[in-house]
């Protein structure tokens, strides 16, 4: 059955409502909310019993939800394209993969966002440079990279081209030009703006993730506030999109784990160490691992920053670093093992070494109940065994189809 199907079959079971967003059904961003906001929760409680039912005697989810479903998200990333013939800077169409819905606002991000979208969008068109088409890979305009900070109400922005290559050896001096005057401009009329970068990009996938970083504007960090962290951001730092449950979820984690005096731990693809630190005040020691150096320079820094003094940061893949048996089953042999793994789930050889490593405790967070499913199985089954304990789940993303899982597992 076509996903469209399935979810117009799920809805059937619950009443409309209209939706306030004037791009709903065009846009390919939000797919719930021609629902209620507790039907929203019901029926991903219900995606979530049916997912859990194949695992057999799973213990009950919870869902928690979000007080205020509405401009929740703390980054967004915009796209360029074409709209009725002119430049235009939104999310990908419903069903499209080429076409880009031209916004003046998204009822998901913080209203300061919806203006600096226009503004760049409109000072982006005055340019006369095009945007970039995929299926061509011709163009300049590629995409727009929003953070808006909870604790200060700062923005920090990253527009996103081509290589200046991409116009011409001729014209790439004024494209720089144009982009420089592009950032001032839209800081000038937005004193929110703490950062401004220029990231470029010549690869042909359709990722916002530049090649290289330019700071045009402002600061290099963005402030933000999570739980009692004060962090430093930059542009591509990992962060949950929504600051009000991401500090649940750790509180979670925390909660549930049990480590015994003077404990170990593991933060498995650890990002910028928020568990890690949220976990250090119960922990000896927390070995956290990410494969992005970005990712652990911030993490080094901010864990500085917040006095935070126990956790070693190790980089590399996940996979490939524990196989240091040596190292990882004596020295850093865990009490509690925390893994928070890209949509993919874990890798074969990341669950042989969790399972080698024989902690009391796996706490267990995902995006993605198709992978954690799979992964729950394989450790229920391996050796040693390990039970399901606990399942709690969190609506990171009220009005779409996506929820956070968390999964605590015990020896």
């Amino acid at each position: 059955m076509r996903a469209e199907q399935l979810l117009a079959q799920e809805k059937a079971a619950y009443a409309r409502v209209d939706p306030p967003c004037p791009y709903f059904g065009t846009c390919g961003g939000c797919t719930l909310q021609d629902l209620a906001y507790p039907d929203q929760l019901a029926l991903k409680q219900a995606r979530l019993l049916r997912a859990f039912a194949e695992l057999g005697d799973s213990p009950p989810v919870e869902l928690i939800g979000l007080e205020d479903p509405w401009r929740y998200r703390n980054k967004a990333e915009f796209t360029f394209g074409e709209w009725d013939g002119r430049l235009a800077l939104g999310y990908h169409a419903a069903r499209s993969f080429w076409r880009v819905v031209d916004l003046d606002d998204c009822l998901l991000m913080p209203e300061p966002v919806a203006g600096v979208l226009r503004d760049v969008r409109d000072a982006a068109a005055r340019t006369g440079l095009p945007p970039y088409h995929p299926r061509t890979h011709q163009g300049f305009f590629r995409y727009l990279l929003v953070r808006s900070s909870r604790a200060t109400g700062r923005l920090l922005v990253c527009l996103m081209t081509a290589p200046v290559q991409a116009v011409g050896a001729a014209d790439g001096a004024a494209a720089r030009q144009m982009v420089e005057g592009l950032a001032r401009e839209v800081t000038a009329r937005h004193p929110a703006i703490a950062s401004f970068y220029w990231g470029l990009t010549g690869r042909v996938a359709d990722v916002a993730v530049p090649e290289e970083l330019i700071l045009l504007e402002g600061v290099p960090h963005l402030e933000e506030q999570v739980g009692p962290f004060r962090i430093k951001l930059a542009p591509l730092s990992f962060l949950q999109p929504n600051g009000v449950q991401a500090d649940r979820i750790y509180t979670a984690v925390c909660q549930r784990l049990d480590p015994g005096a003077g404990g170990v731990a593991w933060d498995l693809y650890c990002g910028l160490g928020l568990i890690a630190f949220y976990l250090a005040s119960r922990m000896r020691t927390v070995y956290a691992i990410d494969g992005e150096p970005h990712h652990l320079e911030l993490a080094a820094m901010n864990a500085s920053r917040n006095g935070v003094r126990n956790v070693e940061f190790r980089l590399g893949r996940v996979e490939a670093l524990l196989l240091d048996r040596r190292f990882w089953l004596q020295e850093a042999k865990p009490d509690v093992v925390v893994v928070d793994p890209p949509r993919a789930g874990l890798h074969p050889r990341a669950i042989a070494s969790i399972l080698a490593a024989r902690p009391a405790q796996i706490a267990y967070l995902s995006c993605n109940v198709q992978s954690l499913v799979r992964d729950l199985g394989a450790l229920r089954t391996g050796f040693p065994r390990y039970r399901i304990a606990a399942l709690q789940a969190f609506d990171m993303f009220p009005q779409t189809n996506h929820v956070e899982t968390l999964a605590l597992l015990e020896r």
